[in-house]
């Protein structure tokens, strides 16, 4: 007979081959569990890497990339229309989390660069190793990223350090970003050559550059309602500027007055850029036969509705140009717009400079010409300045920059006003290294 303790073991032995089983079972269905969390993870980390490559280019996808998925986004377009900037360190972070999740997908590096130039953040400056690399392989987006960091760094103070792209890379890769037929650095062109200050003002350039956007390739898939206006614009841009200013062939004048009677009905309605070019066809005989009174005509009928017609009539009635003189006249008209209209201001103070009409005030002419936004301008305030110290100007610091940039790059009269500047006795310009 067995002992009780005895018929214990054997007991426990009898059940071990059945708990070994149990426990066997559970381990099984444990690593089944991980295993399944697992492959949740992986599909959820797959799935939220999909979204963001898909989100990053949606919303940053790079115009003239070869590798792009989705219909291109340009620069400009990056910023949420509402200025709210947390959108676009959305699109940042999820930018960053598909460049890193994707790294054999080339693109979305540059899709990711892109956006971090646009929310300008600290720290810029290290990543731009990384678009000089892009650039230097010939991406035309790289290239104009590069302008976009001088553009925006080219005001920060000596404090700051050294710019971290100079004046002339950064318009070397405009340039080239250019000649790609990227349409945001062909816009970025046509505004330099029209107004400066960066590049020399140029009209002939102005056309050339206007023809490279019509010709430009597609910037992508489905390119977008900007695109399409932005390239239908040129034409006539074309034929304005060809009428407007000197130096083009009788020819090629004709070719842009037919244009803009087109579109005008004969300077008597149309796009209020067009019709102001061929009044003043009119009133040069460029493209036409020259009839200043009928310029002056069609511009009498226009001043009540459109302001933008005052400074033309009113350089017409100072002149006696297609009439007789009114000088009186033209002041009256030019001081309600002058704040509003590009070139009131400075042709209400070159009247009140020769005081022909009206006594000198050249106080109230250098108060008309502290514009910051036409270099001619700023040209002329330089050279009124040093003759009345002390007078009090907005941002003297930017007029100096301004100057200092047209000078550069050749306009002309900017050095020579930027020079007699920094050599009056006005501490606010004088420069002893000059």
């Amino acid at each position: 007979m067995l002992r009780p303790v005895h018929a214990l073991v054997l007991s426990c032995l009898a059940l071990t081959p059945i708990a070994g089983a149990a426990l066997g079972a559970q381990a099984s269905s444990e690593k089944s569990d991980d295993a399944a969390k697992k492959a949740a993870d992986d599909a959820a980390k797959k799935a939220a890497l999909a979204e963001a490559i898909s989100v990053c280019d949606r919303g940053a996808s790079v115009p003239l990339d070869p590798e792009a998925k989705a219909p291109p986004v340009q620069y400009g377009a990056l910023f949420p229309q509402d200025f709210d900037l947390t959108k676009l360190k959305t699109l940042a972070d999820k930018c960053q989390a598909a460049m890193l999740g994707a790294p054999q997908e080339k693109r979305l590096t540059l899709e990711w660069l892109r956006v971090q130039v646009a929310l300008n953040q600290p720290g810029l400056a290290f990543l731009l190793p990384q678009i000089k690399l892009i650039a230097e392989g010939g991406s035309p987006e790289a290239n104009y990223l590069l302008y976009e960091v001088y553009s925006v760094h080219r005001r920060d103070g000596a404090d700051a350090g050294p710019l971290p792209v100079s004046r002339d890379m950064a318009l070397e890769a405009l340039q080239k970003a250019g000649a790609a037929g990227h349409l945001t650095a062909l816009e970025t062109l046509l505004r330099q050559y029209i107004d400066g200050p960066l590049l020399r003002r140029d009209a002939h350039k102005v056309v050339e550059t206007a023809q490279r956007v019509i010709d430009a390739p597609a910037q992508g898939q489905s390119p977008g309602e900007w695109d399409s206006q932005f390239r239908a614009a040129m034409p006539l841009l074309i034929a304005r500027t060809t009428l407007e200013n000197d130096g083009f062939a009788a020819e090629e004048q004709h070719k842009a007055f037919q244009a803009v009677a087109a579109d005008t009905k004969a300077g008597t309605g149309g796009p209020e850029a067009s019709v102001l070019a061929y009044i003043k066809a009119l009133r040069l005989g460029r493209g036409t036969q020259q009839d200043a009174a009928k310029a002056r005509q069609l511009l009498e009928a226009r001043v009540a509705n459109d302001q933008y017609a005052i400074p033309m009539l009113a350089d017409m009635l100072a002149k006696g140009e297609g009439g007789p003189a009114d000088g009186k006249r033209a002041i009256a008209m030019l001081r309600a717009p002058s704040k509003n209209v590009a070139g009131a201001g400075p042709m209400l103070a070159g009247l009140l400079l020769d005081g022909k009409f009206v006594g000198r005030q050249p106080r109230e002419a250098i108060r008309l010409l502290n514009a910051p936004w036409d270099l001619d301008a700023s040209i002329r305030l330089a050279k009124l300045l040093p003759d009345y110290d002390g007078f009090q100007i907005d941002h003297p610091d930017q007029l100096v920059e301004r100057l200092s940039d047209a000078a550069e790059a050749g306009e002309p009269g900017a050095a020579l006003a930027l020079a007699r500047l920094q050599l009056s006795d006005d501490q606010r310009f004088k420069n002893e290294d000059v």
